[in-house]
């Protein structure tokens, strides 16, 4: 009887439930559950996992290399990191995303730009936001491969579809302005 509702829960694409059966039959034994309750474990276990999965596929998805978190973030290092202290904080409840703002970050090299996008980023595929990081260079020299190979459309669309984009050294040409602060648009 057992292989047969594991085998159901396989062929419904339950497979969490068919892996966990054994073991939440035998706690629901020592435990005295009811019925209902090790149907409930069973779908708790369920939806963890998946939720767990979608989490990692949006990680892997973004083309993240690492995960960074703004505890890693010295804002003790520049001047500029100190002002905009709480307007970094308040933007990883990513309330921008919903509302459909765009964020720019703008200064110099060793500000942080690059590091806060990746902690942005990162914390988007942690609620399982769809996100893409990439550098402009990158997405410029795709969407040219792109044009040359006849699926722009397929490849402007694939960009479009993430609700988080970071396009990260999107103006290098600023290198060498006047730009001394991290600035956040």
């Amino acid at each position: 009887m057992m292989e047969a509702v594991i085998d159901k829960f396989k062929s419904l694409r339950l497979k969490n439930c068919a892996l966990n059966l054994p073991a939440v039959l035998e706690q629901s034994a020592q435990k005295n559950l009811t019925p209902l309750q090790v149907i409930d474990r069973l779908l708790e276990i369920e939806i963890e996992n998946r939720k767990k999965a979608r989490i990692d596929l949006r990680f892997k998805q973004s083309k993240l290399e690492e995960k960074p978190t703004i505890d890693q973030f010295d804002f003790a290092h520049h001047g500029s990191r100190q002002k905009q202290k709480s307007r970094i904080l308040n933007l990883l409840d990513l309330g921008f995303i919903q509302a459909k703002k765009d964020i720019i970050l703008i200064g110099n090299p060793g500000t942080g730009k690059t590091f806060l996008s990746k902690c942005f980023a990162y914390a988007a595929t942690q609620t399982g936001i769809k996100t893409l990081f990439t550098t402009a260079m990158d997405m410029i020299n795709q969407l040219v491969a792109a044009e040359n190979d006849h699926t722009m459309l397929k490849k402007l669309q694939f960009y479009q579809s993430q609700d988080l984009l970071v396009c990260d050294e999107l103006c290098k040409a600023l290198h060498n302005s006047s730009y001394d602060k991290l600035n956040i648009m």
